[in-house]
């Protein structure tokens, strides 16, 4: 077993608890709180939901590249996948099912990350934000991308 991957998944799990506790002490006027004023205009549900669709998109990208060297097309839009899918997401569940999911999700990714060799750590691909880098940075970035939303969720709900 890799070090490295056993670090990832660690960090993986750990994080993943820390957010699932992050989003099941929030209320339900809380959830409806907009964060985004910009762009998608997301509130915190829309947030989970868009952490729930990264987990799936992101850990299907990511195994893509480890089994074949593929992963996004370089002219991938990430805004219009995220403005798709997240909604869908969002529309179609409620927190308690986002929850769940997330945390079943996050679970098979570091379980899955647990086995890389070092070897398969170093493998390159496209990334839809990071562009061509190695796997092991995409794994960081699964766990560090939702600790900047989580900031901006605590901020706007004055939780800091």
């Amino acid at each position: 077993m890799s070090e490295l991957a056993h670090e990832l998944a660690t960090s993986l799990r750990k994080e993943g608890e820390k957010t699932v506790a992050f989003f099941r002490q929030l209320s339900p006027e809380q959830m409806q709180t907009r964060i985004y004023e910009d762009g998608l205009a997301w509130n915190t549900h829309d947030l989970l939901a868009h952490f729930v669709e990264v987990e799936g998109s992101l850990g299907r990208i990511i195994r893509r590249i480890a089994e074949t060297g593929e992963g996004v097309p370089a002219d991938f839009d990430i805004n219009r996948w995220n403005a798709r899918h997240a909604t869908e997401m969002s529309e179609q569940h409620d927190d308690a099912w986002l929850l769940d999911e997330f945390a079943r999700r996050r679970g098979a990714n570091a379980e899955w990350a647990r086995s890389l060799s070092d070897e398969e750590l170093e493998r390159r691909g496209r990334h839809p934000a990071l562009g061509e880098t190695e796997i092991k940075h995409m794994l960081k970035l699964l766990y560090i991308h939702l600790l900047g939303h989580q900031r901006d969720i605590k901020r706007a709900l004055d939780l800091s």
